[in-house]
């Protein structure tokens, strides 16, 4: 809401996080984006979810204009992402791919991204298959701020010590330019016991996977798309080749069983090095009701 932030002194450079927190759970909406789709969207929770997407494509734009008001946006990146699928039942779906938020299927962990730029060589309407990990975009972005977009294949000395991530920014920029991983690790939960990686063309889920299933849009018919199978998973292992099967359909581990034992021995090295998860337990005290509905620290740390 605070429209006159770019108002404000800016000396510099700068790095903007701006996490917007629609469309997310709950699904509600301010009435006048809610009107936008009256007669348009017959679905109650899916014109719920369209109307939050118009409510985030207005702050964004919000955004873009107060950098252009500063005389900032001829020199900024732009880079337009999300953290996983959309959460199935509530107004979002991944159609056709497999599953979705909270799980390690495609329609779980598989989301779209751009990057505009006026400084950008000119790639407009580019899309870019490549395999890019969200870990890519710190030593990307940290590229682009010590040595520029001129020339994305020439050495840029970056010291970010022992990281996962790999800068993306020639495979992003350059059509044709093949990416600089081969490997994603998914996860690996040891409270859900769950783990999932990719290599190649090659993807391997182990353990019990929710939200599960091919499920489309209301406003598809019934034609146009293939029956929802809710699947349960038993929590065996499945092995998929993810290239010529997007959508996760045929397991072929017992196929491709020397796959699947090098993929899971390499899940295997990954868990002896991970670090492990510091969850807490849920403190009643730290309810939103309690601090005017938001989320906010609501312990003395010192």
């Amino acid at each position: 809401e605070d429209k006159q932030w770019y108002q404000r002194r800016v000396r510099g450079p700068l790095f903007l996080y701006f996490p917007v927190q629609t469309p997310h759970f709950p699904i509600e909406v301010p009435k006048r984006y809610y009107d936008i789709y009256e007669g348009i969207v017959e679905n109650e929770a899916r014109r719920t979810v369209m109307a939050m997407i118009s409510a985030m494509d207005e702050a964004v734009f919000t955004l873009v204009n107060g950098l252009e008001q500063r005389g900032m946006w001829d020199n900024t990146v732009l880079i337009f992402l999300s953290d996983n699928g959309g959460e199935l039942g509530c107004g979002q779906y991944n159609y056709p791919l497999r599953g979705g938020k909270a799980s390690l299927w495609e329609g779980g962990i598989r989301t779209t991204a751009f990057l505009h730029s006026p400084i950008l060589p000119r790639t407009t309407g580019v899309v870019n298959h490549e395999m890019i990990h969200v870990t890519d975009w710190l030593p990307t972005i940290t590229r682009i701020a010590t040595c520029g977009l001129e020339d994305p294949h020439k050495a840029c000395s970056l010291d970010l010590g022992n990281i996962n991530g790999v800068d993306q920014l020639a495979t992003i920029t350059l059509p044709g330019t093949l990416s600089n991983r081969t490997e994603i690790l998914v996860n690996i939960d040891p409270l859900w016991h769950n783990k999932a990686i990719i290599s190649g063309r090659w993807k391997l889920i182990v353990g019990p996977n929710g939200h599960d299933g091919w499920l489309p849009p209301p406003e598809l018919t019934s034609n146009e798309v293939e029956e929802w199978v809710e699947i349960d998973d038993g929590g065996r292992w499945r092995l998929f080749d993810i290239q010529s099967d997007p959508y996760e359909k045929e397991d072929v581990s017992l196929k491709r069983l020397d796959i699947a034992m090098e993929l899971f021995n390499r899940l295997n090295e990954y868990e002896v090095v991970m670090v492990e998860p510091g969850n807490k337990p849920y403190d009643p005290d730290s309810n939103p009701k309690y601090f005017n509905g938001t989320w906010t620290p609501w312990l003395e740390t010192c």
